[in-house]
């Protein structure tokens, strides 16, 4: 009767531990644009948006399209050319909602669609 306590307690333990332990974090990473930020259509296309190492540096304004820091797992390998880097999934990142930018000659994007968890878009430093 003993063992099978000191079992059923320590099965109970165990269930609980794992309840309670702490998500793993997510890695973030930047995605830097790479078309014409005065085409519409160029800033919205998921392809235009590749991983950059590091950070990304953007003007002092809110000017045109930048960066954005988002979970890495919302990036896919560049379906135009493998060998370039990642670019955002367009099956987790659906839309990429713009406006134009402070000088209403370059688009900025302002928010993302679909399920892109937390990210930060940065249009300026």
């Amino acid at each position: 009767m003993k063992k099978y306590l000191i079992g059923t307690l320590a099965v109970v333990l165990a269930i609980g531990a794992a309840a309670f332990t702490a998500p793993t974090a997510k890695a973030t990473t930047y995605v830097q644009f790479v078309g014409n930020p005065s085409i519409m259509a160029d800033v919205q296309d998921q392809v235009n948006w590749e991983q950059a190492v590091g950070i990304p540096s953007c003007d002092l304004i809110v000017r045109k399209a930048c960066r954005i820091q988002i979970d890495d797992s919302k990036l896919i390998t560049n379906p135009i050319n493998p060998m370039e880097p990642k670019t955002l999934d367009p099956t987790k990142v659906t839309s990429i909602n713009v406006s134009h930018g402070i000088d209403n000659v370059y688009y900025v994007p302002t928010n993302l669609s679909g399920t892109p968890g937390s990210y930060t878009i940065g249009n300026k430093n």
